[in-house]
């Protein structure tokens, strides 16, 4: 996995580049693409994000989308996990979480 301050988190006011340029090195075209999918499989599974094989496909298809788009998906995950204030997100059902704390 790519250091994670390699790669910032956001917020973003402007479109990143970051992820990009660590994952060019070296590299060109579709293993560019390839690098960005695995990067953005790697935060979701960081963050403890249970993955099927649609969830795949659609990481697949937004790193194909550019390496910008991954970047602001994974600082959306990378952010939300973080806990503030004792605050704990607990999934009771799919799609569905209570707040505890």
């Amino acid at each position: 996995m790519i250091e994670r301050d390699a790669v910032p988190s956001g917020p973003f006011r402007i479109e990143p580049f970051d992820l990009g340029r660590v994952l060019a090195a070296g590299s060109t075209g579709d293993e560019v693409v390839r690098r960005s999918e695995r990067w953005l499989v790697d935060v979701l599974t960081e963050a403890e994000v249970e993955l099927g094989a649609a969830d795949r496909e659609i990481a697949a298809l937004l790193a194909a989308d550019g390496w910008s788009v991954a970047q602001v998906v994974g600082g959306w995950v990378r952010r939300a996990g973080r806990r503030s204030g004792g605050v704990v997100r607990e999934l009771v059902a799919p799609g569905v979480t209570r707040v505890v704390g």
